[in-house]
């Protein structure tokens, strides 16, 4: 009988200095401590992970998640740091340094979605282990339900669904479900080969609260949920 492969995986948290929506989003402080910060240490304190690293084109954010107990791969290349590289390829890149090549699994921990309750680290590893697919964090769409979303063409609204979908009663809507980008869980074969942090059966992990932070009006949404005890980070 074979022995089990022995499993390792790897937490990586992607922070590219170079934002123009919201200019050094990855360092902005919530009670004191950058975006940066909040993704490691939750990568730290899973008992899943076996080793976090940061990626970024940065010194000044290497500095900082290094402090925070990352490890440094270098910075990343020039073609991997421009505001259109993809981060399944600044992932992939890294995994071709020998310091990785005995990871099994990557863990993907945006610092800009930074609403990780404890254990749910834990839990999304969890189920990429015992199902041999990719996990991602969702939670329900409220509002706007994508039935009811319009477009417009030729200076005319139009809804975005074939017509008459848009109609159909809120009680009546099926359940929609929207990316959080918390966590991403993949194995790296299936990173590798497709490209793509979903697997063929990709599970979700359903979560009550998140933030994705792309504007600063975002982060200001934020710190009021966490001055006001509403989520914590």
């Amino acid at each position: 009988m074979k022995a089990k492969a022995q499993t390792k995986v790897a937490a990586i948290v992607p922070a590219r200095s170079g934002s123009k929506g919201f200019p050094g989003k990855n360092i902005a402080e919530i009670n004191g401590k950058t975006l940066i910060e909040y993704a490691i240490e939750s990568g730290v304190s899973s008992t899943a992970v076996d080793k976090v690293f940061i990626s970024t084109d940065s010194k000044q954010y290497e500095d900082i998640a290094q402090r925070a107990g990352a490890a440094s791969l270098g910075l990343r290349p020039e073609d991997l740091a421009s505001d259109s590289a993809k981060t399944v390829d600044v992932i992939l890149e890294m995994l071709t340094h020998d310091q990785m090549s005995d990871f099994t699994h990557v863990v993907l921990l945006q610092p800009t979605s930074p609403i990780r309750p404890k254990g749910l680290i834990d839990e999304a590893v969890s189920l990429s282990l015992s199902f041999s697919e990719s996990v991602v964090t969702v939670a329900k769409v409220e509002d706007p339900h994508p039935y009811k979303m319009k477009r417009i063409v030729d200076g005319v609204l139009e809804p975005f669904l074939p017509d008459g979908i848009s109609e159909i009663p809120r009680q009546k809507l099926p359940i929609a479900y929207e990316l959080t980008g918390a966590i991403y869980v993949t194995p790296v074969l299936s990173l590798a080969e497709k490209r793509s942090f979903f697997s063929e059966n990709t599970i979700p992990l359903v979560c009550e609260d998140f933030v994705n932070i792309d504007s600063e009006k975002d982060f200001l949404f934020l710190e009021f949920l966490v001055k006001n005890g509403k989520v914590e980070v």
